[in-house]
């Protein structure tokens, strides 16, 4: 993730983006209706980047094994179970994600169930060979004996994520980890100064837009700004503001992919010695 210390407040490029557009007076559109675009800008900018990231604790749903995910989440990191609380973390364990997973707390539908009796293409884990009864049927037990029905899985379908039955007796709590869009709905954001540019260039643009369409006997002298705000945001190419926002939240780290090359060079750890 990027770090930085260094943050503006809205109020800082609002002001900015009114006189752009115009509307010092906010006679034209609300102040709300620009600090929604700032925060729409302020989102888009984090799904390109992946710069801001969230997390959030829930009780462990033990009767329906699903959880709502973040209003702010658009790429979930990872998944963990733990027990004791957040100010108190005890014993934690990972969630491993599972394809075609989906479950409404009993039972569950996916690709490999244990029980892919004369399927041809998935092969029957069987669970007799292993020792297993029809009513031990959580998880897929493999052919080497090995019993998974303590592995913990997740899929995430409609915003919903879905946890396996085994999950219920592994911690009191789930934490997610995931990549945010800064904000929810409504809300203001606190924005990195490298991203003042880009915010102000698309706000200003959206802005003037607004003002062509309900301002039609100025529409010509608007649009000359929108199109100059237009090339400076450049939002689909490589030469304006919005993409060297992007490329400054995607490289800040400096320290962190120092710390990855060594770490990951370092033969050594990964045998455990």
């Amino acid at each position: 993730m990027a770090q930085t210390g260094n943050y503006i407040t809205v109020d800082d490029a609002l002001f900015k983006i009114a006189g752009f557009a115009g509307d010092l007076g906010f006679r034209a559109a609300p102040k709300g209706f620009y600090v929604q675009l700032i925060a729409d800008a302020f989102e888009q900018l984090n799904m390109d980047s992946f710069f801001m990231e969230g997390n959030a604790d829930f009780d462990m749903p033990s009767e329906h094994l699903t959880i709502q995910l973040p209003k702010d989440c658009f790429n979930l990191r990872g998944v963990y179970i733990f027990t004791g609380d957040i100010c108190n973390i005890q014993v934690s364990r990972k969630v491993w994600h599972k394809r075609n997973y989906y479950t409404q707390g009993n039972g569950y539908i996916a690709n490999r169930t244990g029980q892919n009796t004369n399927d041809p293409y998935y092969l029957n884990d069987s669970l007799t060979r292993n020792g297993r009864t029809k009513d031990n049927t959580d998880l897929i037990h493999y052919n080497n004996g090995s019993n998974v029905n303590n592995t913990l899985f997740y899929n995430v379908q409609n915003g919903n994520l879905m946890l396996s039955a085994s999950c219920r007796g592994a911690g009191n709590k789930v934490h997610l980890h995931y990549n945010s869009t800064g904000c929810e709905v409504g809300e203001a954001p606190i924005i990195p100064s490298f991203y003042k540019s880009a915010i102000e260039d698309f706000a200003t643009e959206a802005a003037l837009r607004f003002r062509m369409a309900n301002e039609p006997e100025n529409a010509k002298t608007f649009m000359a700004m929108q199109q100059m705000y237009e090339r400076r945001l450049d939002k689909d190419g490589f030469n304006g503001s919005w993409h060297k926002a992007v490329s400054k939240a995607k490289n800040m780290s400096t320290a962190e992919a120092s710390d990855l090359k060594i770490y990951l060079g370092k033969a050594a750890w990964a045998t455990g010695r």
